[in-house]
Order: structure tokens, then C-alpha cells, then sequence
């Protein structure tokens, strides 16, 4: 129910191993691991009515951003990370470490990075290369072994037998699926879809010829962790695996107030689909235990039973990693951030062509949206054939919108469509800027006393993210220092763009203001 559900790319995701492998050193130590992917880009997410409505007007918009990033050089990177946790203090923790429903809050066990992962080339097929890939737990090299994690035990056998169901006993053949090296099979010669012709009479071990024999452990062969067993062994969890809240608790806690407020209103959405009052009253109940005033809310959205006092006290316990806004980076980016330009006949060139070179110099993909394909003419003459015309692409496709100036405006003022873009824009929390003309129709869609705009003469104003100004486009419009305290509109709009979305119109309630 948090944004983590709803990310914006797959290239601002964060993975997590979720399953409890083990790392063995070279002396025969064991200790558990978690592995971890945080991504370069940042920790970033839709909001969920623009989230409902990509899902309508592009079902493969991760896809194709994953896939444009990198056709375009901007290959996407995680920091790598594993956390670490010696065998002897497995049972020192409140939780299970073997439980993959449960994390281990950084405080206790820190990430430490060690590398990193880049996807910089796309398939060339997609069939056989993404179709036909078969992940698999139970793959593992020499250093790593695996746990009694309940959960990867049973993936362990699961994802085997699927593969075999899914792609044929000979799945580990295919191109995509079998090992770069040169390697001897001793297992399989026969079944459907033989890919390799073994050369050698034998495929067994031990056998007459002594050959092909199993690397041993000296030769880098793989040898399985010797685990002390002790006491009676029985099919069950421990009772560490029934407390469920404290994590939940810990999890809510560590969120930002807006992620707290997105929380609520998944739960009140996904809720008011159900008309069993029984759900309604449980669900305010388990939420009660986590956060009375999340339960609170929820029960007042949806019209269960307000809680009046929750069964487990929340002490306000924290850890860090878990809120999105803990991951922003250091520096602003705006590479691979998608902007509209909104042009019709008439518009200021000047003003386009800067504000499009600024940000392209900043490797963000910038779309021209024009109110018809066949091409739109400046008032200066030159001639500009869009990206998208104005109703095949809309606002949820992109992270911003830029209006320049021009008579073009009045076009503008009489297209519903266009229109839309801006007040959708305004309550999907993204950055808008507009320069001469284009302040007024900025202005008149968003409504808001709140939002204040530049007045004619005067040459920028920001507010809540949406920043107007006029001028000419080489002052106006010229890039130096990008920060929250930049003069210029391109650089304080850069700025904006890399923060993601304007948080404070939603904590003080203007985007609610705004149909989007």
C-alpha cells in the first residue's frame, strides 16, 4: 500500500534479495545475507491516480522507458549491497533473519556496497531472450549456499519444477539460460528440446572410464555448508515468524508525512471496492495495531468502525532506509526525465529552441507536443514537426511541462486537451513553467489564489513548483548554477524536475483542488 508499489521506472526501483542466502568465507564461516540494489537515479514513484491512468493509455510504459534510457546511452545503475550477519547472531534479533516477510533494519545490520549492476544493452529479440529466461534460486557459485529460509526451500523446488513445465527438461540449454564457460553436462542426454551434442560415452559419475570427475573443493568445486544439527527437528516455524506488527509499525513510522498520507488513501481506495462491512471492521482492527490514526482515517474513508484505541502500543521505533525521500541524489539530475513542450501556430522559436537545448544538454528526453503531427509554424516562420500530437500523448506520460510564449497561446486557451495538460500536471505534483504569454494560461489553469505567478515586468516567480517569468529567452532562460536558489526559469525549473514532484501542494491540500 506504500508509493514503493507504484514506482515510477523500473530505472528508480530498489531491489532487495528477499530471501536468506549464506556467504562461506575461506576459513568455513558461515554468516546469512541479504543482498540489496539501490538505484543511481534515486528512490522515486507515481501518484496513484496518474499510476490508474497509465496503466489505460500505455501498458508498456516501463517497458519502453527501461528500453529508450538505454538505447540512448543513459544506462541505469544500482549501487550493490549485501548485509551481513554472523551465524552465531541469528537469534539475537526480535525477528527471524529466516523470515523473508521481515527486514533487518539497517541501524542493526548496515549495507555495505560493493559494486554495482548496469543493464547497457537491449535485447535483440524478445522471444528468445526475455521469454525464455529462467531464473532460478537453487543456481548458486561456490562462496554462496543457502539457508533454512523457509521461503527459498520451497522456491528452490518451485522455480525448478516450473522451469521444466515452462520451457522443457533441457531448459538450462538454451542460449540465454546456459553458462557463458565451457561446461560438461553429467545429467541430462535425452527429453525434448536438446540443444547440445555431448561428445564421451559416459554422463554419470562414478564410472569405469574415471571420467569426467567433479571438481573437488580444492579445485573450486562447489561443497555445500556442513551444518550442526542439534535436538529434535520438526516441520514449523518459530514463534518469531506469528509477530507481525512490529515491523509494520517500524515500517509506518519511518515513512514521511506525504508517504504516510499515500498510505491512507491506498488502503481507502482499494477498500471502497469491497461491500463486506466484516472487511471494513477487521481491517481497521490490523491497522489499529500499527497506527490508530491510520486506522482512523481509513475507517472514516471507507465507513468501518473507528478504532478506539489500538491493541498494541506504537512506541515510534524508526530505522532508516525505508522512506523513498531518504534516497535523493546528491546532485540534481534531470537525465532521462521526460519534458513536454506544448506548441500551436505561433510560438515563440527563440524560447522553444533554448529551453529544449538546456535540457537536453542535461540528458533529460524532451518531447514537443503540437497541436497537429503534420507540423507547427513560429511566429518567426521556421517550421517544427512534433513529437506527438497533442491527444495521443498526455501528461501522465511525461515528468513536466514547459509553455513558451507566443500567439500561440490563444490556441492553447480554446483546446480542452492543453488545457488538461496543465491542470493535470498541477495535481500529479509535477513541475510546470511557462514564460510570457504562456503565464496567463498557466495561471487561469491551475486557479489557485495559493499559486502565485509573474506579473508583466517582472522577471520570475516560483510557487509550488509551477515557475513563470517574463523576459527574452537568452536572459530568461539561460542555464548556470542549477539549486533551489537559482535566478534563471530553465534553471529553477531543472531544479524542480529533479526533485520529482512538489510534495507541498498535496500536504496543504491545493491538488485536491484540481480535477485531475
Amino acid at each position: 500500500m506504500s508509493d514503493r508499489a507504484i514506482p515510477r521506472s523500473f530505472r528508480m526501483m530498489q531491489g532487495f534479495g528477499v530471501n536468506t542466502f549464506s556467504l562461506i568465507n575461506k576459513a568455513g564461516k558461515r554468516h546469512f545475507v541479504k543482498f540489496h540494489f539501490t538505484p543511481e537515479l534515486g528512490v522515486h514513484s507515481l501518484v496513484w491516480d496518474e499510476a490508474l491512468k497509465i496503466g489505460g493509455q500505455d501498458p508498456d510504459f516501463h517497458r519502453k522507458d527501461l528500453g529508450e534510457a538505454i538505447e540512448a546511452g543513459h544506462f541505469p545503475r544500482w549501487k550493490f549491497g549485501m548485509q551481513l550477519m554472523p551465524e552465531e547472531k541469528v537469534d539475537s534479533f526480535e525477528f527471524d533473519p529466516l523470515d523473508a516477510t521481515k527486514v533487518w533494519p539497517e541501524e542493526l545490520v548496515p549495507i555495505r556496497y560493493i559494486g554495482e549492476i548496469e543493464l547497457n544493452r537491449n535485447v535483440d529479440e524478445f522471444f528468445p531472450q526475455t521469454e525464455q529466461v529462467a531464473f532460478c534460486t537453487s543456481h548458486i557459485v561456490p562462496g554462496i549456499d543457502f539457508s533454512d529460509d523457509p521461503l527459498l526451500q520451497g522456491r528452490n523446488f518451485s522455480y525448478f519444477d516450473t522451469q521444466i513445465s515452462r520451457l522443457g527438461p533441457n531448459w538450462e540449454e538454451l542460449p540465454i539460460n546456459r553458462p557463458v564457460c565451457p561446461y560438461i553436462s553429467l545429467v541430462n542426454r535425452d527429453g525434448q528440446g536438446r540443444h547440445r551434442i555431448t561428445k564421451g560415452k559416459v554422463n554419470y559419475w562414478p564410472n569405469r572410464f574415471e571420467a569426467d570427475p567433479p571438481a573437488t573443493a580444492e579445485q573450486g568445486g562447489f561443497v555445500s555448508y556442513p551444518q550442526k544439527q542439534q535436538g529434535a527437528k520438526k516441520r514449523a516455524l518459530s514463534d518469531k515468524f506469528k509477530e507481525h506488527f512490529n515491523q509494520a509499525q517500524v515500517f509506518y513510522n519511518s515513512l514521511s508525512p506525504i508517504e504516510k498520507m499515500h498510505v491512507a488513501k491506498a488502503f481507502s481506495f482499494e477498500l471502497d471496492h469491497c461491500d463486506d462491512p466484516v472487511v471494513y471492521k477487521r481491517m481497521t482492527e490490523r491497522l489499529s495495531a500499527i497506527d490508530l490514526d491510520l486506522a482512523k482515517t481509513v475507517a472514516k474513508n471507507v465507513g468501518g468502525d473507528t478504532p478506539l484505541k489500538s491493541p498494541k502500543e506504537n512506541k515510534g521505533k524508526r530505522a532508516k532506509g525505508l522512506s523513498q525521500l531518504e534516497f535523493m541524489p546528491e546532485k540534481p539530475i534531470i537525465a532521462t526525465r521526460r519534458v513536454a513542450i506544448l506548441l500551436a501556430d505561433e510560438f515563440d522559436f527563440n524560447q522553444y529552441t533554448t529551453m529544449k537545448q538546456a535540457l537536453n544538454e542535461r540528458g533529460a528526453f524532451v518531447f514537443t507536443i503540437g497541436a497537429q503531427r503534420q507540423g507547427v509554424t513560429a511566429e518567426s516562420g521556421q517550421r517544427v514537426i512534433p513529437d506527438h500530437f497533442y491527444s495521443g500523448a498526455r501528461s501522465t506520460l511525461f515528468d513536466s511541462v514547459y509553455v513558451p510564449g507566443g500567439k500561440h497561446i490563444q490556441a492553447l486557451f480554446k483546446n480542452g486537451v492543453f488545457k488538461h495538460w496543465i491542470s493535470e500536471s498541477f495535481a500529479h505534483l509535477k513541475a510546470i513553467a511557462g514564460s510570457d504569454e504562456a503565464v496567463p494560461f498557466v495561471e487561469k489553469q491551475i486557479g489557485l489564489s495559493e499559486v502565485e505567478v509573474a506579473q508583466s515586468g517582472s522577471p520570475l516567480k516560483e510557487s509550488y513548483g509551477v515557475i513563470t517569468g517574463y523576459g527574452d529567452a537568452v536572459s530568461l532562460l539561460k542555464v548556470g548554477t542549477v539549486g533551489p536558489d537559482a535566478k534563471g526559469l530553465a534553471e529553477r525549473f531543472i531544479w524542480h524536475i529533479s526533485r520529482h514532484r512538489n510534495w507541498a501542494r498535496e500536504l496543504d491540500g491545493l491538488s485536491d483542488q484540481i480535477a485531475a
